[in-house]
This record gives structure tokens, sequence and C-alpha cells, in this order.
């Protein structure tokens, strides 16, 4: 089954692109405008290779998303570095690549630990594959290259860690900062 060029804009509202933040203890609130990214099928370039260098052809189809805000330390402020990330796919894998800026990248905190503990530096994304706004899935790496993933659920209330897909991801750190590729196979997420 060939996905209709996954303009189901990868349903993806990532969890980066909140509706409303909580500014301070009057309840004001900030709206945070949504923010839409359109990928692309690679066709017939060959896929990228999942090394954590983001030099493979396959890459060049489709456009840097960035520009975000932070969500922690501090709710709805510029980042001190930015992160972009690009997003293309195949009939059978979703490709997604993370360039994490850091002006001093030997500082970039990267321990090992098991899967699904975060030590130091890691990048997150999102898919709400049902596009029903209150269940997805989540995909983390660390820059050491350890990765998580959670099933959610109860509209965001409930992360269940022991979900355990079957996806690839590598890092690589550099003189501006660090990457990872992921392959999530789409065998692992369910979409309508």
């Amino acid at each position: 089954m060939y996905l209709p060029r996954l303009n189901f804009i990868f349903i993806l509202l990532l969890l980066v692109t909140y509706t409303c933040f909580s500014q301070d203890k009057k309840k004001d609130s900030i709206t945070v405008p949504k923010r839409f990214y359109t990928t692309n099928p690679i066709e017939s370039l060959t896929p990228p290779v999942i090394d954590g260098i983001l030099t493979d052809e396959s890459w060049n189809v489709v456009e840097w998303a960035t520009d975000y805000i932070q969500r922690e330390p501090e709710e709805n402020v510029s980042p001190t570095e930015q992160t972009k990330f690009k997003i293309i796919y195949d009939k059978k894998n979703l490709y997604v690549a993370f360039r994490c800026y850091d002006k001093e990248p030997d500082k970039i905190v990267k321990r090992m630990s098991r899967r699904d503990g975060f030590e130091g530096d890691w990048v997150e994304i999102n898919f709400d594959s049902y596009h029903d706004l209150r269940s997805g899935f989540s995909f983390t790496v660390s820059a050491s290259g350890v990765k998580g993933d959670e099933a959610i659920s109860l509209n965001g209330n409930n992360w269940d860690g022991s979900w355990d897909p079957i996806w690839y991801v590598k890092t690589n750190i550099d003189e501006e900062g660090w990457t990872a590729e992921m392959r999530i196979p789409l065998s692992q997420l369910r979409f309508g």
C-alpha cells in the first residue's frame, strides 16, 4: 500500500507546535500559531544511509523546518541554540533528520544509558497518526544514540514507555553540534 503523498501532512502535528502556553500565575495564555510541515517522497532516489551524517542526496527533496520556541526549561522562549529537522519517506519507511546546533560541541552531554533513559542532550518527534489530537507515538534520541519511544494516549496524559517498536537511529557530533538520522518503518505507526 503506497500512502498517497503522505500529505495528511504527516499528521505529525508535532508536539513542538502547541496551541496555547500558560505564561504566568494570572493564567494569561499566548496563542502560538500551528505550524505545518509538508514532506515529499524520495521516489527514485536511494534512501539515506542511517549513519548520523546528513550528506545523502535524498535529504535534498525537502527543506529544513526550524525557528522553534522552547517548551523546556522555559516555555515560549527562543532557544539559545536552534534545532531543525527534515522528514522524507518511501513506500515502507519514514526518514527523519535532525541538526542540533551547539556553539560548543565539546560540551554536548552524551552519556550512555539504557533504552528510554535520556542522560544529556536529546531530541524528540511525536506523530499523531490518527489525527485525533489525543494520541500519538513518540521517538526520542540522545546525542549518544540512546533511543526511546512511547505510545501516547489519554489526551497526552499517558506516556507508555513499555511500547518498543522496531526503528533505527544513528547520531554524529561535528563542529556545528550534533545530528541524528532516523528510519521508522511505517508498519510501526498506526494510521487511518
